[in-house]
């Protein structure tokens, strides 16, 4: 490592140089640090500058008043010899240690954010554009592999050591393929190493045989650090046998294991043919990740296709660009990561920041489908592009290269999924197929809806924990904000407890299913709905219990007044809830038929016995020969009995007369 001092500019002390070896150092007020700065505006321990392979990066360590350079606080950076850092009051200068060594650009890439609810107070346009400024293309190393080409002498016979790639952040053993150390499979036909390599005496390979899977991922054992905000740069050199394809790509993580965002993005995969071929892809690093692992996907349709790699090189620099967009801090405040074709939009809720954890193609070619089945594909293997246009409370995404989408979700969205189709409202929706023009997903700060125009077909499923939702399209709206619709709701809230109060609790079951149809965006409001739907449901139920007790009692004593009431009851109960809003409709009427259907036998009952006296009394009458008294008992009989009644000598009285 070449050696490098830490200079004071300021005051007194000024020329004052500390060295920086292979250790960290500390600056700060307190005694005990490497190099004390005696300045109120200067904290304790104030930042720290920690040697990492061939580069020294300088921390912020939580410092009160901040560490700025060139004017802009910084809290992590990959020092430049030339740098001037102000800490404090004080400015300090990291260069060479050799007297009058010129500064070096760093060359790095600076992704300037773009607040969009901000910029659209300014100016007023919805759909403005990242502003991203590219100071530099990494040092020398960058531009030495990119003025490698595969113009090199390929002769497997011809002597030659391994790539020596200046800059190249892995080591020289990793990088140059010679063994399996350092590298691993990911998933499919392992990797081995094998002679022949692009240079140096080896490489690793992945020949698929019979009983493989169709593909294989070869990755870096361990990540790379890298800065946020910067750009990165990988290269590596492959060679294919048979129908091979092959594809470069960088994943970018945190960390932090908790942090679900990964972003995965780089070449598509296209077929290799036996020479070799150098693949190279850069991309910038969105905030909150600081590893990077190299990938190598592989497609092996054929049993005897393979991949051979090597030469790996991970630089700093790039021409890549990140974008950021923020939807106004008043409505939301949520954010939208695109880096190549990975996207990713974080809530502002920091116990569950995913919204959104990457979009993924529908469908993909046959060679493609084992990987993607694997979760180990990307946008990027079909070459297809993604732009994200912020709105006023919603992203608009679209892709070019693919005519569908899956879009990756927390598994905990599914709790909140429900799919409103063309002609009704939403209702919930389990796994499986589903035809929409919206879905609603996640909860509190991560709902979101999903808007599609026009109508898609479209597939849910639960799995390696996220929730996919394959849709037909390769463009939607998400919208983020539920302002409006949150003050509609409540108010129908409101409106329900008003009419509970005044005695129609049917009014306000009606009032919230409409709620759920139409306005369930706000997953606070529709909680606080079902509770008072579940507390209008609670006497509902305590209702029906009642009558069914009372069918039981008039069972036991067999009394025509408990069944007049159960009957009399359930008229009542759907008249106050409504007829559409009982769990247990079918239920509740069949309590009804059965109390009538015992009360009409209570009445046939008592007409029978009533029949049986009067024609008696008409036998009575007869045997007197009172035939006109006779008469008007068999027509009273026939008229309100339901029947004729019969002479002694057997003939019918012609009842009713």
């Amino acid at each position: 490592m070449a050696n490098y001092v830490l200079e004071i500019l300021d005051g007194d002390r000024a020329g004052e140089v500390v060295p920086i070896g292979d250790r960290a150092i500390r600056i700060g007020r307190r005694p005990g640090n490497d190099l004390i700065l005696a300045d109120e505006k200067t904290s304790g321990v104030h930042a720290e500058i920690v040697p990492e392979g061939d580069r020294h990066v300088l921390r912020d360590l939580g410092s009160t008043n901040g560490t700025f350079l060139d004017g802009k606080r910084v809290t992590e950076l990959v020092l430049t010899p030339g740098d001037e850092v102000t800490i404090g009051r004080w400015r300090v200068r990291f260069r060479s240690a050799e007297a009058g060594a010129a500064p070096v650009d760093a060359g790095e890439l600076a992704v300037r954010r773009l607040d969009t609810g901000r910029a659209r107070a300014k100016s007023g346009a919805i759909g403005l554009v990242s502003l991203l400024a590219v100071l530099g293309l990494g040092a020398g190393g960058f531009w030495f592999v990119r003025g490698l080409g595969a113009d090199r002498a390929e002769d497997p016979a011809a002597a030659r050591g391994p790539l020596v790639v200046v800059g190249n952040k892995l080591p020289a053993d990793l990088a140059a393929c010679e063994a399996e150390e350092g590298l691993e499979t990911a998933a499919g036909v392992a990797f081995q190493a094998v002679g022949g390599g692009h240079t140096g005496s080896g490489a690793v390979r992945a020949e698929r045989s019979e009983g493989d899977p169709d593909f294989a991922v070869l990755r870096l054992g361990k990540p790379v650090g890298v800065l946020p905000g910067r750009c990165v740069t990988v290269v590596a050199h492959l060679r294919g046998g048979g129908d091979a394809q092959g594809a470069l790509r960088v994943l970018l993580h945190a960390d932090n294991e908790q942090s679900p965002f990964r972003f995965r993005t780089g070449t598509k995969v296209d077929p290799l043919d036996g020479s070799w071929q150098r693949v190279t892809t850069s991309v910038a690093v969105p905030p909150g990740c600081n590893q990077l692992r190299l990938e190598v996907a592989c497609a092996l349709p054929a049993v005897g296709d393979s991949v051979t790699v090597d030469d790996l090189a991970v630089l700093d620099g790039g021409d890549a660009v990140m974008v950021e967009h923020k939807l106004a801090e008043d409505e939301t405040g949520q954010t939208a990561w695109l880096t190549g074709s990975a996207l990713a939009l974080r809530s502002v809720d920091s116990d569950n920041p995913a919204i959104l954890l990457s979009v993924l193609p529908g469908e993909v070619p046959p060679a493609l489908r084992g990987l993607h089945r694997a979760d180990l594909g990307a946008l990027s293997d079909l070459g297809a592009t993604l732009t994200v246009t912020p709105g006023e409370r919603r992203f608009s995404i679209a892709a070019v290269g693919v005519s569908s989408l899956r879009l990756v979700l927390p598994a905990d969205a599914a709790g909140g999924l429900l799919v409103a189709d063309a002609d009704r409202g939403f209702g919930a929706v389990a796994e499986g197929p589903f035809q929409a023009r919206a879905v609603l997903t996640g909860s509190l700060l991560t709902r979101a809806l999903w808007q599609f125009d026009p109508a898609v077909r479209g597939e849910a499923k639960v799995g390696n924990g996220g929730l996919a939702l394959t849709v037909d399209t390769a463009r939607c709206d998400v919208v983020l904000g539920f302002r409006a619709e949150r003050q509609e709701a409540q108010a129908i809230v409101r409106q329900a407890r008003t009419k509970v109060t005044g005695g129609a609790p049917g009014e306000a079951l009606d009032l919230l299913a409409g709620l759920v149809q139409r306005l369930p965006m706000d997953t606070e409001v529709l909680a606080e709905a079902q509770v008072l739907r579940t507390e209008i449901r609670a006497g509902q139920t305590a209702a029906v219990r009642a009558l069914r007790a009372d069918f039981d009692e008039a069972q036991f004593f067999d009394t025509r007044g408990g069944f007049h009431r159960v009957a009399l009851g359930v008229d009542e109960l759907f008249a106050r809830y409504g007829e559409d809003n009982f769990d247990d409709e079918k239920g509740v009427r069949a309590l009804q038929q059965s109390a009538r259907e015992r009360l009409a036998a209570f009445d046939q009952g008592e007409r029978d016995e009533q029949r049986t006296r009067l024609e008696q009394l008409a036998k009575v009458f007869a045997d007197a020969e009172q035939a006109a008294l006779q008469q008007m008992v068999e027509a009273y009989v026939a008229r309100h009995l339901g029947g004729d009644s019969k002479r002694p000598d057997g003939e019918a009285t012609g009842g009713g007369k």
